[in-house]
């Protein structure tokens, strides 16, 4: 194998690096002065909440037994029988149905990042949850006129009819994730950028 641990993940290669960009798209979000940035950041944020269920299951030092008990049960070679008992779901869904308790941020990112993916999901299992973006106004008279004082960038995730600032929930799934990953074992301090070169 090349010593230089060539991916095709620009160089990320540990859950912790992407947490680190989970972080990063946060940052972007709370900086969006425009819609589309703002739009561009949440469904990243979104993507990188779910996926580290991947980049966590695929991990060097997961065994096989830390795989069965993450996943509820599930193997890492299973056959097509032992699949069966699962009634379709994947060991990702698996692991976030196991995880629920530790992670419960986790079921907002995965269908927020699988209708970004799909555009629509056929088998939705949170037809309450939207999400969105808008524009909050403030107005102000002055000698009986009224105008524009200020406008702020307002980016969503609606769920049970109350709208929640879209960085409340990634910046949760963050914390989340930070903390399953050092119980687990599998959180690592990125080195210095001096110290990559």
């Amino acid at each position: 194998m090349d010593k230089r641990g060539k991916t095709k993940t620009f160089g990320l290669k540990t859950p912790t690096d992407l947490l680190y960009k989970l972080l990063f798209d946060i940052e972007r979000l709370k900086k969006a002065t425009l819609q589309y940035e703002a739009r561009y950041a949440a469904i990243d944020c979104a993507v990188n909440g779910w996926h580290l269920v991947d980049w966590v299951l695929h991990r060097e030092q997961i065994d096989d037994a830390h795989f069965t008990r993450l996943t509820g049960g599930r193997k890492r070679d299973e056959t097509d029988q032992e699949r069966g008992k699962f009634r379709g779901k994947t060991v990702e869904v698996s692991f976030a149905e196991t995880q629920e308790d530790r992670l419960p941020a986790l079921k907002f990112c995965r269908n927020l990042a699988n209708s970004v993916k799909h555009r629509e999901i056929r088998k939705d299992s949170m037809p309450e949850l939207w999400s969105g973006s808008s524009y909050k106004l403030t107005w102000e008279t002055i000698n009986g006129e009224r105008s524009l004082r200020s406008h702020s960038l307002f980016v969503y995730v609606g769920y049970e009819n109350e709208k929640h600032h879209a960085t409340d929930l990634f910046e949760e799934m963050a914390n989340q994730w930070r903390t399953f990953l050092i119980e687990e074992g599998l959180f690592e301090p990125i080195p210095d950028e001096d110290a990559e070169s």
